[in-house]
């Protein structure tokens, strides 16, 4: 591709070297000591070139603030100490999420992106084809969306591989090994704190931003929203919300009031944070 002079690219890219794994050994080695470059190097077992690269990442995604965890680090770095399967889970929402409260959290915008083109095809192959088509659909949406030339949006099949790694890390899982490529399939359910981050960031939204308590009515739009952060089907979320609003105690779904179905949170469940 060529180089545009003078042109100041928009960063979407999804750092692909920032895993599951990655983020894991840099919570458990944080400690009440401040970081430093070498002591997440040793703890990585990178480079320090490549390890200055994931820090920033790191800073982007609010997981790191300077050298320490940010107040978000510290939930997920509990979260991974009590309940590890779902910091995979924490960190998608938050991807998925983040540029609702962050509009210049341009990854986060190319990482729903994605989600959601690959949620409304419900199944889809990975191979190389697939995954520049994908840099392609992102490099139009982000254009579209922030008014800018798509030679400004720098995003490549090495963002798209980002995304795949967290999308990888999901259990019950979205993507299966197929020979060479892998395959993209909706999940039955999700785990239910999932659900309850992704309609805590409902409350974030842009268009539906409002105090926690007031009601959210739950039409087809908020529905499908829901879906695709979870990447389930509607059947699937539907057992869900039945399932979540009996053992959490936050949450509250009805139809008083004739507005039709509509749901309530009456405090926080910021990701990251287990419900009590």
């Amino acid at each position: 591709m060529a180089k545009h002079k003078g042109i100041k690219r928009l960063p979407f890219h999804i750092q692909h070297n920032t895993t599951l794994t990655v983020i894991a050994k840099t919570l458990r080695c944080a400690t009440d000591e401040q970081l430093s470059l070498e002591t997440v190097s040793y703890a990585l077992s990178r480079s320090k070139g490549t390890t200055a690269h994931i820090v920033a990442f790191m800073r982007q995604l609010g997981v790191l603030d300077g050298w320490r965890l940010s107040e978000f680090g510290e939930r997920l770095k509990v979260l991974g100490q009590s309940h590890p399967d779902l910091l995979a889970e924490a960190l998608h929402v938050h991807l998925y999420t983040l540029h609702w409260r962050q509009p210049d959290a341009y990854f986060s915008f190319a990482y729903a992106t994605i989600c959601d083109w690959l949620w409304e095809r419900g199944t889809w192959v990975l191979d190389g084809r697939s995954k520049a088509e994908l840099v392609g659909i992102v490099v139009n949406a982000a254009a579209e969306k922030y008014g800018v030339d798509a030679n400004q949006i720098a995003f490549s099949q090495n963002s798209v591989h980002g995304a795949i790694n967290w999308l990888k890390a999901l259990n019950p899982s979205v993507i299966t090994r197929d020979q060479k490529s892998g395959r993209f399939s909706l999940r039955d359910a999700c785990p239910v704190q999932t659900l309850l981050w992704s309609i805590d960031a409902l409350y974030h939204h842009p268009k539906w931003r409002r105090d926690y308590g007031v009601r959210i009515i739950l039409d087809d739009e908020r529905l499908t929203q829901l879906c695709k952060i979870c990447l389930v089907d509607l059947d699937g979320l539907e057992k869900m919300l039945d399932f979540a609003v009996r053992t959490c105690s936050r949450l509250t779904i009805g139809t008083e009031g004739g507005f039709g179905r509509w749901l309530s949170l009456t405090e926080p469940i910021p990701v990251g944070m287990l419900w009590k």
